[in-house]
Formats: C-alpha cells, sequence, structure tokens
C-alpha cells in the first residue's frame, strides 16, 4: 500500500466522520489497482489529504482536476456538487473547473464556482439520469444544447455522477479525449466517482 493510502487511513481514524471513513476502505479494499490507475488512487488519496488539511471541498477538487484530466486524457473538464434551486431544479455547482476562456490554457488554469443550470445538455442528462453520458459526436447528440458563445469546441464528451447510496452529490464533465471516450473510461473512473462522492457528503454533514 502507497505512503499517501496509510496515512489516508491513520487520517479517517482520526476524523471518525462514517463518510471520510467509507472513502478511506474503498481505496485500502480496492489497492492495489490495474495499471493506469494507480497515478488515480494515489490523486484521490492526496485530495483527501488536502481536504482533512483545509476541510474545504473547493480546495480538494482544484488540486484533484488536473490529474483527472492526465489519466483520462482530457482537454478540459470540471468536477461539481449537485445543488438545486429554489423551484427544486438540480444544477451543478462547479468546485474545479478549467478556464478554457483563457489563452493557452492549461490543466492547471482552474477557476471555482461556476454554475450550469441548463438540464437540456449532456451536462443536463448526468443530473436526469443519475447515469453515466458518453458522446463522441456532441454535435449531433440529442441530448446536447450546444456550447455558450466562445466556448471552445466539444469534440467528445464524459460525464458521469457522484453517487452517495441514491443521492446524487456531483459530477464529472470531461471534454475532448483524442479519439473519444469509451465505456472502459467509465469503468476506470469509478474510483473517482466513489471517493469524491463521498468527500461531498463529508463536507456537507461537517458544515
Amino acid at each position: 500500500m502507497s505512503i499517501s493510502l496509510k496515512r489516508v487511513s491513520q487520517i479517517a481514524k482520526q476524523r471518525g466522520n462514517p463518510f471520510f471513513d467509507q472513502a478511506s476502505v474503498y481505496l485500502q479494499e480496492t489497492w492495489p489497482p490495474p495499471h493506469p490507475s494507480t497515478e488515480l488512487f494515489s490523486a484521490l488519496a492526496e485530495s483527501m489529504m488536502a481536504y482533512h488539511q483545509t476541510e474545504d471541498i473547493e480546495s480538494a477538487m482544484v488540486g484533484l482536476l488536473p490529474s483527472i484530466l492526465q489519466v483520462s486524457d482530457s482537454q478540459f473538464g470540471f468536477l461539481a456538487e449537485v445543488c438545486y434551486s429554489l423551484h427544486g431544479q438540480p444544477y451543478l455547482l462547479s468546485h474545479a473547473v478549467i478556464d478554457i476562456y483563457k489563452p493557452n490554457y492549461t490543466h492547471h488554469d482552474i477557476l471555482s464556482n461556476l454554475q450550469f443550470h441548463n438540464l437540456d445538455t449532456l451536462n443536463g442528462a448526468v443530473l436526469t439520469s443519475k447515469a453515466p453520458v458518453l458522446s463522441n459526436n456532441p454535435k449531433n447528440d440529442p441530448r446536447s444544447g450546444g456550447v455558450p458563445f466562445g466556448h471552445g469546441k466539444i469534440k467528445s464528451y464524459l460525464g458521469l455522477p457522484f453517487l452517495v447510496g441514491e443521492e446524487l452529490v456531483g459530477a464529472v464533465a470531461l471534454a475532448n479525449r483524442a479519439g473519444g471516450y469509451r465505456w472502459a473510461d467509465v469503468d476506470l473512473l469509478i474510483p473517482l466517482c466513489r471517493v469524491s462522492g463521498l468527500l461531498i457528503a463529508d463536507w456537507r454533514s461537517s458544515r
């Protein structure tokens, strides 16, 4: 087991929060992961330690997003929490999103607190279905609502929900993997969905 995972296990015992503990146990029980998931597991463990140190879900996700983009070979994307409007409609509140409007942006050009309310989009399809959404032809996908003015072209898309039990608490959206996304990418990112969902649940329970 990696040093990071050992440290996460120690932190879980100190915190005593069931959600954080579940995330720690999950990583330990599924270690060692198959290649190329080792990098993902390391990034998740580092994210959990950052969350423990800062008590801030945003800091944890800002640190995590570059690794997720690298592991998935994605050009840009975001990590978000699911919130609800006054009318009970779900929307996505991003805790880490690539600033694609910045010239020559990199995976480390990250913004927070952007909101995505339109359910008639690929992002919205993740919320309404609570299931993975994969599209390698977004332009002609009936679930797609297009992109805002000035937004870069989305050539391929993968959105995954973060579920804790039956509750939808967050999501990840990734775009522009060269050659498109595969259903194997969904399996690869299951640990991300599991751990991120539990961290959001932990954060909500402590607020």
